[in-house]
């Protein structure tokens, strides 16, 4: 097995279980279509210690027995950077610096004015510190870069005056006359303190990752080196970042708050060669505002550097590490937020963060994407997170990372599910699989499986929930479909028509517009776009980039527009590349930057680009011929991913959870047009007429066209309804409980209403049962309830006739079918989180909204005569 037909390894959380646990999860986990695990110490008592090695040779043995692979997330907990708590131990010289300041304000005339600047460098504690624990440093270390006065504006903006006091300081007291006015006098230094987690590696020095593979990476090589490459496919990051900051605020913008930065030799080298000699004196604007905004160079050149040395000493180092050692290194850091180009959580650059990862990743937790909802906000706490992100922007961040980059051969990961709670179900695991699939994911991380007993409270669902989870075997047909979407859309190249301009750079100098907001504007409207960063312009050997008949190329990607969404400030290395390739189509969002930086360019050059209001965008582009497809009408539900391999593929998924789409669809390409429904594994010929192909999709629904298929196809008959039985009442019905092999006694229902009105805290299998009569004419019969939460099995006279993970439900059950007396037998599992409110942890009982649980409504039995759709 080729580490590309790995296209599934969910977390396998490792606690420390028994053996026959661990073999059994990994049987499960086999059972469910699935050839690979990551395995996360979450936590385990011994990482990287002798009840570890004693567990992982348990999970080795059995991955082998059953030909699987092993992923192995590179730290003791996430997020990847405390490298298991060896630093503090041994290396508490490796430790974090940062770069901080703290002022004194003084409205003068004052003269001979005195500072204590020694003490400036230290913590003040207050009494909103009081009973809070103290974070030390590992090693206490403190060093003044400089002293420097600013004439304090308004607020927090400080004018562009600076005077350099460094040279006035003696044994440690800074004496100067205050000028008239308002004053701030910033003592500016380097320092282990001020931080959190100081346990924590230095992501920017290269020595302190060095940490981190040898608390970890050498260790499992040493053990396992023979499997390296084999069973062992490579090393996993999880949600690796700056945490110079507290938790997971996700406003770490350079610039907008006073927090430590992120620091070191190197990065103080760099900083100083691209800020110039007199940087110390500027210091203070990296944190506050000027009132001329002549300093966001300054705070470009901050960010440029850090996350340059991110992409060398962390991802960089570690990639390269794996790669000399036979496998592979991947992950995905914080994108939330913005964070994917600022501090704290953040990795500074989402590009760059990727760079040494064989793999682009990301992630979809905690009510991120919500089937079917791209517009209210994602209350997470006291953060609003943007609901457009997860719609529009995260997949195609990573997709684009995928795709640009030579090294990741269009591979992108997507860890997925993890923290939705008991109340995410298989119908809509499906729908976000859909929408993953649709923006470029071939690769996905479930999140996770558990095997602490039920129910852990940690980050549900879990899939197998030691045995409690009624929707376990429908998981498996989930992985089935994902993999065979997976196999599809890997190994040839996505076909974007437009490129969006990376915005890390405009964010890092002012205010901007993201990416993901004429992002939505294109993929409302059938328009695939990439995301390009600025480096594609720098590095363009490494990128193959270059222009060519107005489009812009990149590693063979050809998009026949540059945009670039509203900024105050635009890159150097973006206009320089724009002035150099004067026949580039270039559109600008809204309206056009003010100002260059990181340069000498002047804005002006950009003047002779249109700027087109966002509401017009797509149009813009579809009156200059840039467009894949065409529909004869409008949906902004439609999600469409065009794929080329040795033939052009298309993805059509239709996001809506209530409208049906029905369009005719016409493509550039010629040809015969074969439909592929990955559930069912079926191919079959389109509705097609020269270039264009009738689509219907329910919600729900999603399908692949593939030109030219190499596939043989079934005719596609079209159904003609004669009429329907009317079969919803008189059921028989029953129960077994999650975790339960009893079943209840049998129930006569006279009508079908909701198990959970009757049941309310049930979870587990619902079996309705009754008896049908049927004369067969030559029709089809097709079993057609009207709700079903959430999954479904059809049975007739004991045997199989359909399996259904979501809507619609409908089942052509007409081969099972006998003249005259037929038992139709209907299985239906809802989600564990009725059964899991009734056992509340830690955090108490699931807030979510119940769905109902069973079959009810209106069930009835359709008959169908079948006809060519040509006639």
């Amino acid at each position: 097995m080729k580490n590309s037909q790995v296209h599934i390894f969910p977390f396998l959380w490792m606690r420390g279980e028994e053996e026959s646990v661990l073999r059994t999860e990994l049987e499960k986990i086999s059972e469910s279509s699935i050839n690979a695990v990551c395995l996360e110490a979450r936590p385990h008592p011994d990482f990287a210690g002798d009840g570890w090695w004693h567990d992982f040779d348990i999970v080795l043995d059995e991955a082998k027995k059953r030909d699987m692979k092993i992923w192995i997330l590179d730290d003791a907990h996430f997020p990847t950077g405390q490298a298991n708590g060896l630093l503090p131990k041994k290396y508490p010289e490796r430790a974090r610096r940062y770069l901080y300041t703290q002022f004194v304000e003084l409205t003068g005339p004052v003269p001979c004015a005195q500072v204590n600047v020694d003490l400036m460098t230290t913590k003040q504690i207050t009494w909103m510190d009081l009973g809070k624990p103290i974070v030390k440093p590992l090693i206490d270390e403190s060093r003044i870069v400089s002293v420097t006065a600013c004439r304090l504006e308004k607020g927090e903006v400080l004018s562009g005056e600076v005077v350099d006091l460094t040279g006035n300081i003696r044994d440690g007291i800074l004496t100067w006359d205050i000028p008239a006015g308002t004053w701030r006098i910033h003592v500016n230094f380097v320092t282990t303190d001020f931080g959190v987690n100081p346990e924590y590696i230095n992501y920017i020095d290269e020595d302190s990752v060095k940490v981190l593979i040898e608390s970890v990476y050498e260790p499992h090589y040493e053990r396992y080196k023979d499997e390296f490459g084999k069973t062992i496919l490579g090393f996993f990051s999880d949600e690796p970042g700056f945490y110079n900051t507290n938790g997971l605020e996700m406003n770490d913008k350079i610039g907008t708050k006073l927090m430590p930065l992120p620091w070191g030799k190197e990065m103080e080298k760099m900083f100083a060669e691209a800020c110039g000699d007199d940087w110390k004196e500027k210091i203070p604007y990296l944190w506050y505002e000027d009132a001329d905004g002549e300093f966001s160079d300054l705070r470009f050149h901050y960010m440029d550097c850090v996350s340059r040395l991110y992409a060398k000493n962390f991802s960089g180092q570690l990639g390269r590490w794996c790669r000399e050692h036979g496998v592979e290194y991947v992950g995905h850091v914080v994108e939330d937020g913005r964070q994917h180009s600022r501090l704290g959580s953040g990795a500074a650059h989402y590009f760059r963060a990727m760079l040494g990862q064989d793999m682009a990743g990301i992630d979809n937790i905690g009510n991120q994407l919500i089937p079917g909802n791209p517009d209210s906000s994602r209350h997470n706490g006291a953060i609003l997170w943007d609901p457009t992100f997860y719609h529009f922007g995260i997949g195609k961040l990573g997709a684009s990372a995928a795709a640009i980059d030579p090294k990741k051969q269009g591979r992108l990961l997507c860890e997925n599910f993890g923290a939705y709670g008991w109340s995410l179900g298989i119908k809509n695991m499906k729908w976000m699989v859909d929408s993953f699939i649709a923006q470029g994911v071939n690769r996905f991380v479930p999140h996770a499986f558990s095997m602490a007993e039920y129910p852990d409270d940690d980050c549900p669902p879990h899939y197998y929930a030691r045995g409690n989870n009624p929707q376990f075997p429908f998981f498996g047909k989930l992985m089935e479909y994902t993999d065979r979407l997976c196999q599809i859309f890997d190994g040839g190249m996505n076909v974007p028509q437009a490129a969006v301009l990376y915005e890390a750079e405009a964010d890092w100098a002012g205010e901007t517009m993201p990416f993901y907001a004429p992002g939505r504007e294109l993929l409302e409207h059938q328009i695939d776009y990439e995301v390009i960063p600025a480096d594609v312009f720098e590095d363009s050997e490494y990128y193959g980039t270059k222009v060519e008949n107005g489009s812009l190329i990149v590693n063979g990607r050809c998009m026949k527009a540059l945009i670039i969404p509203q900024a105050d400030h635009i890159s150097e290395e973006a206009v320089k590349f724009i002035t150099a390739n004067s026949d580039l189509n270039v559109i600008f969002v809204n309206s056009r930057p003010k100002a260059v930086t990181g340069g000498k360019f002047s804005a002006d050059v950009l003047e002779k680009y249109p700027a087109v209001p966002l509401e017009e965008l797509a149009d813009t582009l579809r009156n200059a011929g840039i467009f894949d497809i065409q529909t004869e009408n409008k949906y902004k539900t439609l999600s469409v991913y065009h794929y080329k391999k040795e033939k052009d593929f298309y993805y059509f998924f239709n996001t809506s959870l209530s409208e049906t789409i029905s369009t005719e669809v016409t493509l550039r390409e010629n040809g015969c047009f074969g439909m592929y429904d990955a559930m069912t594994d079926r191919w079959y010929k389109a509705d097609q007429k020269g270039s264009s192909f009738r689509l219907e999709l329910k919600p729900y629904e999603s399908v692949v066209l593939a030109v030219d298929p190499d596939h043989g196809l079934e005719e596609n008959l079209k159904a003609r309804s004669t009429g329907a039985v009317d079969i919803s009442g008189s059921w028989k019905f029953r129960m077994c409980p999650a975790g339960s092999k009893e079943w209840t006694e049998m129930e006569e229902m006279d009508s079908l209403r909701p198990v959970s009105e009757k049941y309310r805290d049930f979870s587990g299998v619902m079996e309705y049962t009754k008896m049908v009569n049927v004369k067969k004419d030559g029709s089809r019969y097709i079993f057609s309830p009207q709700y079903v939460f959430e999954c479904m099995e059809v049975s007739v006279n004991g045997a199989a006739a359909g399996t259904k993970i979501c809507p619609p439900y409908d089942v052509d059950i007409t081969d099972a079918l006998t003249d005259g007396e037929n038992e139709i037998r209907v299985r239906v599992v809802n989600t564990l989180l009725r059964d899991a409110n009734t056992k509340p942890g830690i955090f108490g009982p699931d807030r979510a909204v119940m769905e109902p649980s069973g079959m009810f409504g209106t069930i009835c039995l359709v008959k169908e005569r079948m006809h060519d759709p040509a006639e």
